[in-house]
């Protein structure tokens, strides 16, 4: 004895998060691709690298170039006031030739500021000018690499979706690359017509818990329970008369499968496209009996349960008050009561063993509510 919640059933298909699952992976300098690192369906984790650019703009390289004459200029000043500042405490020499080097020095700061500046503002990593600076040399080969965005402790894994560049390829900057996604959260986008408003706005604001179908072949359907949803359109769409409502939903790893060299490949459960019935709760009965719907066997107008009667099943002929596909609510006449033990996914069977022994004529209790 349960209390049950009427439902209506909407279809609902699984959607990536606009702006959020979907990974555009672009070059910020001319060049040509040297290398390609990934393949397609290969799961990467943020900071693995995807390309290798080899740059060919005269810009990048020339503003590298002052940077580096810089950063010696900055050295030499170093190094000559070391030799010269004792000179001037001691009198040696006159102070405002101290001076003049040091704001020399001030001023190379500067220009090492803004040519660093400009290198970030041309593509480069802060990570990559940091080298420039460190090894003294011009940058090359710019190495592509997946995303590192913080993701509040979880681990975001991409899938490698789309690849539209090949070695020896010229890019410029703003040309994509390749395509990533990050299918770890999604959106169930279920399809509402513009009568049903009503009806999803009070689920909305009171927050029910949706349940989410998803059928599969030759496997038991896929149901999720305690969805919410999270908000509505508030347009609706002239032609169709339909609008959409959004349900987060986190997605599951059904396999991880290690190719060669190590490189991974994920298949997720839910992806985006998949269709999917959703069950909004309507209206709540009280105190109702409640069976899976397998165990209910309808012929015709009748349907039947079957009872565990001590060591003998029999069959019990029970009313049907209301049935949704995966649930059937009983009337309660007192064909059944809280307790009992009924047969769930062997109904079927049962029901067609008894009728079976019935045309045989070799069941002893023929005739009966009762089966063997």
């Amino acid at each position: 004895l349960k209390d049950y919640w009427r439902t209506v059933v909407m279809p609902g298909v699984v959607a990536e998060k606009p702006g959020q699952s979907e990974r555009r992976i672009s070059t910020t300098v001319n060049g040509i691709v040297h290398k390609v690192f990934v393949m397609p369906g290969q799961t990467v984790r943020p900071g693995d690298a995807l390309l290798e650019v080899h740059s060919t703009g005269e810009l990048l390289a020339n503003t590298q170039a002052s940077l580096l004459k810089t950063l010696q200029d900055l050295e030499l000043i170093g190094q000559e006031l070391k030799r010269i500042e004792p000179l001037a405490t001691q009198g040696a020499i006159p102070g405002a030739r101290v001076l003049e080097k040091q704001y020399e020095r001030q001023r190379l700061e500067a220009q090492r500021l803004v040519q660093t500046q400009e290198l970030l503002v041309r593509g480069l990593a802060p990570d990559q000018v940091q080298r420039i600076c460190d090894s003294k040399e011009l940058l090359r080969q710019f190495t592509i690499r997946a995303p590192q965005e913080a993701a509040g402790g979880e681990e975001r894994l991409y899938s490698v979706e789309r690849i539209g560049v090949f070695p020896g390829k010229l890019v410029q900057p703003g040309d994509e690359l390749c395509d990533l996604a990050l299918h770890t959260h999604l959106f169930l986008v279920g399809l509402g017509f513009q009568k049903e408003a009503e009806l999803i706005n009070r689920v909305l604001e009171a927050e029910r818990s949706v349940t989410a179908i998803f059928d599969a072949r030759d496997t038991d359907p896929v149901v999720l329970d305690g969805l919410k949803i999270q908000f509505a359109d508030n347009v609706i769409d002239p032609d169709t008369r339909l609008f959409h409502f959004y349900l987060p939903l986190a997605n599951e790893v059904a396999r991880d499968v290690t190719g060669p060299d190590g490189v991974m490949f994920r298949s997720w459960r839910f992806k985006p496209g998949q269709r999917a019935q959703l069950r909004l709760p309507v209206e709540q009965w009280r105190d109702r009996i409640v069976l899976p719907t397998d165990a209910v066997v309808k012929e015709g107008a009748e349907a039947y349960a079957f009872r565990l009667n001590g060591r003998r099943v029999e069959r019990v002929t029970v009313g049907i008050e209301y049935e949704d596909g995966l649930n059937t609510v009983l009337v309660d006449d007192g064909s059944l009561f809280a307790g009992d033990t009924v047969a769930f996914n062997q109904a079927y069977q049962l029901n067609l063993a008894l009728r079976q022994q019935h045309a045989a004529g070799g069941d002893p209790h023929a005739g009966h509510d009762h089966a063997h």
